[in-house]
This record gives structure tokens, sequence and C-alpha cells, in this order.
């Protein structure tokens, strides 16, 4: 492998230095490149990767997410084994910081259950990045750009979950589009049914609403100004994945007011200490299209909310001044449903 026809000088090889054939340079040249690559996958802490035929290492950061990885194939999946890998930073910022989610366009899902919900009728992007326990499968409908093997341990802090909880998939999910009536999309042009939440602090509570519109075949959800973020982690599972299923859109009052008189929406707001208020049923059987707009618990409903809409009440027999806006907005949204 080695040749001694290298020049002499001075009665000696040039340097001393044996000269290599093109086949061991080749060879050296291939575990420098190989080598190379071990040294920068190790730079993520706790990071393996299997790599299928024909395949190439390839480590975290913003080119492994945009290849496109079929989940199911495990000659694609990386390991993880440290709660202190890059991505997995990630992801737990992304489930605590609003601003982190808003920076990246997206949100952390747990659960494979919550997962299949959000994918079972199509219509939602690849998962960017997917951690899998050591026995867990992709859930059903699913793929992913990057998939990760990972213990337990590290999966639970990529989804900040307390040690108590489990969970077997934490996926990296892009957000839909959230600004003005274009995110609406087509719903825009056939909306009869429109929920509007007029600032709506409680992320539970916003959860559990898109969760029973979704539920009574309402159209679309509108946030108007002081309403929580619809992706907050307690949201999302209170929705169960409706977040990603029903369309979505933060609107001003203007964009509500021009929306729903466009469409030929009646705006009604759930007031029922109103003195004019009228009942649901009342309320649904007059118009062709209803906009409800309900308000927090708190600080109840804007004065733009209580001048621009109709009064609407549930008809309560019982001794009780008023319910939860997640209970009473659910009776009114069965009330009003479109039941074409």
């Amino acid at each position: 492998l080695v040749r001694h026809d290298q020049p002499r000088v001075g009665g000696r090889l040039d340097d001393a230095r044996p000269t290599m054939s093109h086949g061991v340079m080749a060879w050296r040249g291939a575990v420098r490149a190989v080598s190379s690559t071990t040294a920068s996958t190790s730079s993520f802490a706790g990071v393996t990767r299997r790599v299928g035929v024909g395949g190439a290492a390839k480590c975290g950061g913003g080119g492994a997410r945009r290849m496109a990885i079929h989940a199911r194939d495990p000659g694609d999946e990386e390991r993880v084994t440290s709660t202190d890998n890059a991505t997995v930073k990630h992801f737990a910022k992304l489930v605590k910081s609003k601003a982190h989610r808003d920076a990246n366009g997206s949100v952390v899902v747990a659960g494979a259950g919550l997962l299949e919900e959000i994918y079972a009728n199509g219509g939602v992007e690849d998962a960017r990045v997917v951690f899998l326990g050591e026995a867990a499968e992709t859930p059903r409908g699913m793929r992913a750009r990057r998939v990760v093997r990972a213990p337990e341990h590290v999966l639970k802090k990529a989804a900040g979950l307390q040690s108590v909880d489990r969970v077997d998939v934490v996926a990296e999910l892009a957000t839909p589009p959230l600004d003005g009536i274009e995110a609406l999309g087509a719903v825009a042009s056939t909306a009869t049914r429109l929920l509007a939440l007029d600032g709506i602090q409680d992320p539970g509570n916003l959860g559990t609403l898109t969760r029973t519109a979704l539920a009574l075949g309402w159209d679309a959800v509108a946030l108007l100004p002081g309403t929580c973020d619809p992706f907050n982690d307690k949201a999302l599972r209170a929705a169960r994945g409706g977040v990603f299923r029903l369309p979505l859109a933060r609107l001003t009052w203007e964009e509500l007011e021009t929306f729903t008189t466009s469409r030929g929406l009646v705006r009604y707001c759930a007031e029922p200490t109103a003195p004019d208020a009228v009942g649901a049923d009342v309320a649904v059987s007059s118009a062709a299209g209803v906009c409800l707009v309900l308000g927090s618990e708190g600080q109840g409903l804007s004065e733009t909310a209580l001048r621009t809409c109709r009064p609407v009440a549930i008809p309560m027999p019982g001794e009780m001044e008023s319910l939860n806006v997640g209970i009473a907005g659910g009776i009114l949204m069965y009330l009003m449903r479109n039941e074409r």
C-alpha cells in the first residue's frame, strides 16, 4: 500500500513521507468524512442515527426538518437518550412559550390518541419531528419528516409533562394560519354557524368550546381581541385536536362585523341578564345564519359585543343565576345548531 518511489532530496525520501496509492487515499478520505459526520452528530447531546440503505448520516437542525422522511421506515430513525438534546429543549420551550410557538409557527402535541384524532380526516401537514417511545408505533394517518426514538424520560421532557404522567408519542406540528378572514379558507364563503370568543382567557374553556363546536357541526371559530392562544397546551388537550380540524381565525371586531354582515349572519351574544334577551330556540328560527358571541366568566362580554349583538339566553327554570361559559356555550350551540 505504500510506495517508496518518491523523488529523493539529499539522498533521503522527501520529508521521509511515503506516498499512498489512489485507492488508499480515497479510502482515507472516506474515513475522514465519516469521522467528521460523527463529530458533528455528537454535538447534539445523546443523538445517534440509524441510516437505511442508500441513506446518509443526518443530524438535527433546519436541514433535517426539510427532509421528507417516511415516519414508518425504521431505517430513518434517530435515537436520543439525553434531555440536554437541542431538539428536546426546543420541544419543551414550545410547550411553555407562546412567543416561541409564534416564532417557529409550530406546536407540540403529545399522545397517540390525540394525534390520531388530528390526522383522522387528513388535511394536516406532516409532523416536523416525532419522538416515539421504545415500543411505540407512529399514530395512524400521521407522517413525519424526522423520526426520533427515545426513552420515556426524554419524551416527558419534550412534552413538558410531570413525572407521574405517561406518554408514548410527542410531535411538533406546524400551526395553521390564524390571522384574518383568509384563515377560514373555503368556509368563509359557506359558513352559516360561526362561534366568536370575546376575550376568553381560560384555555380549558377555549378548548372545550372548540371541541363542542366541531361536534355540533358549527363551521368555524372567530378569536376576538383578548382571547387566549388556541395552541396553548391546555387548550389543545381540551379541544382533542379540534383546533386543527375546525377553521379558526383571529379577527378584530370590525372584521367580524364586516364578515357577518356580508354573509347575512345575525350576531347574538350570550347575556342572560339582559331584559330583552330572547331564547336560543327563538333566535335560531329567525335567521338563516347566526354568529354566537361568548364572553369570559370573569370580565363578561365586551362593550362592543353588548352594543352590536342581540342578547340571547338559555331558559333556566331552576334556581341558578349563571353557568360556566363552557357549559352555557355548549347548550347554546346545541339549541342554535344547523339541522340541515
